[in-house]
């Protein structure tokens, strides 16, 4: 069963020898104020370092025919490494383009052959729109990352019967390395442990990949550009 974010801090007071809280959010002290600082910046750390399996969630843009721009989700915070965008009308991936190659093909008006997308302004942005019986899909990862005892996900801790949705023993060892750094004391050790058990979290939350050699045609093939050429 997961630990709560005051089980998690108690359990790297003892480590760094200082006294447990009895509460986090609600205290008022100097000692309470910094763990439960460090507690959210431990997180983000966490956060920023991988690609986390349980933080992957799918997103779903429908298409009507004539909308092009879709509005990021609100959790969003990027993309997976590996990640496309997948198309029901096409069956195989969009062309990922710069910001710059879509304001090419914007401003040159080229018929395209495949669909396209790129992210700015907040956006996801196609080119052409999305057809009305047409579907995207895609991977992204979730700034969420934090569970309140509803159940309900968010960004930050903020109460102290808050969960983690990842290894909450790499979040204490973390938090014990932030903490040390934040009170300007050595804190190299205590870095080297937990930069050891992000990565062995890591390595237990990627799973195998699979080689695949390369083919004139598959699911992994890419078109090598998405204009129309004509004879």
């Amino acid at each position: 069963m997961a630990r709560t974010a005051l089980q998690i801090v108690r359990a790297a007071a003892t480590k760094l020898g200082i006294d447990q809280p009895d509460v986090l959010f609600t205290a008022t002290d100097r000692t309470e104020i910094e763990l439960r600082q460090a507690l959210i910046e431990a997180s983000d750390k966490i956060l920023h370092m991988h690609d986390w399996q349980a933080l992957r969630t799918v997103v779903t843009h429908d298409g009507d025919g004539s909308t092009t721009q879709f509005a990021l989700p609100s959790d969003y915070i990027r993309m997976p490494k590996d990640a496309r965008v997948w198309s029901t009308k096409w069956q195989l991936t969009l062309h990922h383009i710069t910001p710059e190659e879509w304001l090419n093909l914007d401003v040159r008006e080229f018929e395209l052959a495949r669909g396209t997308w790129t992210i700015y302004g907040g956006n996801f942005v196609y080119k052409p729109a999305l057809d009305a019986d047409e579907d995207a899909k895609f991977w992204y990862i979730s700034r969420n990352v934090v569970l309140g005892s509803d159940q309900v996900a968010k960004e930050e801790f903020s109460a102290d019967d808050d969960t983690y949705k990842l290894d909450d023993r790499v979040l204490e060892l973390v938090l014990v390395w932030v903490w040390r750094q934040q009170k300007g004391l050595d804190y190299a050790e205590e870095m080297q442990t937990a930069e050891y058990a992000v990565s062995r979290a890591m390595a237990r939350d990627g799973g195998a990949r699979i080689l695949t050699q390369s083919s004139r045609s598959g699911y992994n093939a890419e078109t090598a550009y998405p204009i129309r050429v004509e004879p």
